[in-house]
């Protein structure tokens, strides 16, 4: 309520008053003006009291809406009593006229009262109208508005629902974009890598359709490649399947109690010839003895085989790459460790995304032809055995990816 607003409210509730006691009473001029300035001091007083007693409740008692309305009625009571009071002890007006000049100061009391209401009443109908503005720029897409809610009250706390609702259409509206964006990153990957070896096979189809190779050896040399591209291209349909089911958390896990070490000296066996082939030399180290837990073989050992894959492709000849197995703090960690170019810092929160290749500080060995899609594969499989991973690096002393696997 502005000031402008209550001093219109008082000068009107003061000449209502004189008037009814000129047209009941008939009183001297001298009277009436005596009676306009007693109940203007009295309306002043009553107003400014009123005010400061509810702003002095809303700090110290934080009523609610509820509360605000006793309140106000209370403080609109005491004035209309403190005012009969008053005129009963100053008696200006002749005696026998007593009775219509307690009807002019309750009339006036009531002016006084109906003020202090609308006053109450228009407060909190602003603060509705403020968060039902608020609701229309949401419902627009504004997820940036904010109230900043003050105070205790139902409709302070409407506004703090208000901002959480905001808040949270804010988060869910960066991760549609961020979504987006990826869903255009993973289109264009994918029709990159799928290029390649779609145009290899192309090329040697029609070089063998048309004759331009007719030598035996060179003929099977073109289907060997040719099968090796067919394979890439099948190996790279299945990570794209794999990784859809990671992301609507359709993958089904079939759990069996098995000894990781067990899976990684498969994964290592199985890896040997690679590695001879790369010159890179391949280790197994197992301390003591970690129990078994309940995972999907077969799951868990195509996330280790990409973690040894992708430490091969990144080893150079003459290089080391040890897989290590041990139980520390309730977790089966495995580690792969290489001794290639390492990792540069900025590069490692983004080893697991998807497509990520940190090609600028970590060189490949020339036998990496994958789609970039292994070590987000076996984040996501981790992940869903409810572990974690981690990729560590001093930026050229090598590389060490932790897969951890819960004990229980």
């Amino acid at each position: 309520m502005s000031a402008v607003a209550a001093v219109l409210a008082l000068a009107l509730a003061i000449g209502a008053a004189v008037l009814l006691t000129e047209l009941t009473m008939s009183p001297s001029w001298a009277e009436l003006r005596k009676l306009a300035i007693y109940l203007a001091l009295a309306g002043v007083a009553s107003a400014g009291l009123g005010w400061v007693a509810l702003r002095g409740a809303d700090r110290m008692l934080g009523p609610g809406l509820r509360g605000r309305a006793f309140l106000s009625s209370v403080i609109a009571g005491a004035v209309a009593l403190l005012n009969v009071i008053i005129v009963g002890q100053l008696m200006f007006v002749s005696t026998e006229h007593d009775l219509n000049l307690l009807l002019t100061l309750v009339i006036f009391s009531a002016v006084i009262t109906a003020f202090f209401s609308f006053s109450v009443a228009a407060t909190v109908a602003g603060r509705i109208e403020n968060i039902a503005a608020a609701i229309r720029l949401l419902a627009h897409g504004a997820f940036a508005t904010r109230l900043a809610p003050n105070g205790n009250d139902e409709v302070a706390r409407l506004s703090e629902d208000v901002d959480l609702l905001a808040a949270r259409l804010q988060a869910a509206d960066d991760q549609r974009a961020a979504l987006d964006r990826e869903r255009r990153e993973l289109t264009a990957a994918i029709s990159h890598d799928l290029r390649t070896p779609l145009a290899s096979l192309r090329a040697m189809t029609e070089a063998l359709n048309d004759g331009i190779v007719d030598e035996p050896a060179e003929i099977r040399r073109y289907y060997a490649t040719m099968r090796r591209e067919i394979e890439r291209l099948s190996g790279m349909i299945d990570d794209l399947f794999e990784l859809s089911q990671l992301d609507a958390g359709a993958l089904k896990l079939e759990r069996l109690p098995i000894c990781v070490q067990d899976i990684a000296a498969e994964v290592v066996d199985a890896m040997q010839a690679a590695a001879r082939l790369a010159g890179v030399e391949l280790i197994l180290n197992v301390d003591s003895s970690p129990p078994e837990i309940e995972v999907d073989g077969g799951r868990i050992e195509r996330a280790i085989g990409n973690l040894v894959r992708n430490a091969l492709e990144h080893t150079p000849g003459g290089g080391r790459v040890l897989v290590s197995v041990a139980a520390t703090n309730g977790n089966v960690d495995l580690r792969v460790a290489d001794s290639g170019s390492g990792i540069a810092p900025s590069d490692l929160p983004h080893v697991w995304e998807r497509f990520y290749r940190a090609d600028t500080s970590r060189g490949r060995n020339g036998n990496g032809d994958g789609a970039g899609l292994g070590l987000a594969i076996t984040r996501g499989i981790v992940e869903a055995h409810g572990g974690s991973v981690e990729a560590i690096s001093g930026g050229g002393d090598g590389a060490t990816f932790v897969l951890r696997l819960p004990l229980s």
